[in-house]
């Protein structure tokens, strides 16, 4: 008897402790968001440990305070930020590569003399020629509508 007394006092102790634990939020790189009961070292976290009320209480039915707040936080603009930042550079390089294919197609299509990296002329055959024109109008129109 004495031993279970001590079992049921030491259960409630581990409960009582874990359940006065901190929480914390925080969003990622990636733009995740995380909860806790540390706090992590690489970035800021919220502590909503104090927003959270019992969960098998007659009192968690009531109304609480909602754990996000109006609009987007700093972590969360951020990210977007990052996102349109990366979103415009990758369209700026379709855009070169696009103009590069292009050109190189304009180049193709009217009177024909390459020139290696030596800066000798390179023959190709019309027949080559019509064959790279139409792997370059393959490509743009993959790449670039």
């Amino acid at each position: 008897m004495k031993q279970l007394r001590g079992i049921l006092f030491g259960s409630l102790l581990v409960a009582a402790s874990t359940s006065a634990g901190e929480l914390y939020r925080w969003v990622d790189a990636d733009g995740r968001v995380h909860f806790s009961d540390r706090p992590p070292a690489e970035v800021k976290a919220q502590d909503i440990s104090g927003q959270l009320g019992p969960i098998n209480a007659a009192e968690a039915t009531r109304k609480r305070p909602s754990l996000t707040t109006s609009g987007t936080t700093s972590a969360d603009r951020e990210f977007q930020q990052r996102q349109q930042k990366e979103q415009r550079a990758q369209q700026q390089e379709q855009q070169r590569i696009c103009s590069n294919a292009r050109q190189r197609l304009r180049s193709i299509n009217g009177r024909v003399a390459f020139i290696d990296k030596n800066g000798k002329e390179v023959r190709y055959s019309e027949r080559e020629r019509q064959q790279m024109a139409e792997k370059l109008k393959q490509e743009i129109a993959r790449r670039c509508g």
